[in-house]
């Protein structure tokens, strides 16, 4: 029993690494194969997977700090928007996040 509880404690500690050098390298590409291996485990379907990237960049643009920057910034009350108001900010931070990679 030992054993078994020692071997998931170690899969877990690297998991864990795993998981602490994606954050340090902020490697967009090793996040989005996290993400894709988390879909495919849970059978994920494309209405289904759109419905999360939604409630993600919500949820990321409803964050205290987040909306007050939309608010001061930019005029914007995240509160007031609808689905299409907030995948159009969505696609402004596509935008220029391209832009800066293209640099």
């Amino acid at each position: 029993m030992n054993k078994k509880s020692s071997h998931a404690k170690k899969s877990e500690s690297d998991y864990f690494g795993i998981l602490r050098d994606i954050r340090e390298s902020k490697d967009l590409g090793e996040i989005a194969e996290l993400f894709m291996t988390i879909i495919g485990i849970c059978g994920l379907k494309m209405d289904e997977v759109s419905a999360l990237n939604y409630y993600i960049i919500e949820r990321t643009l409803k964050a205290k700090h987040n909306d007050q920057f939309l608010r001061e910034r930019m005029g914007i009350d995240i509160n007031d928007l609808g689905i299409d108001g907030i995948l159009q900010i969505q696609r402004a931070l596509v935008n220029i996040y391209v832009g800066k990679l293209k640099k």
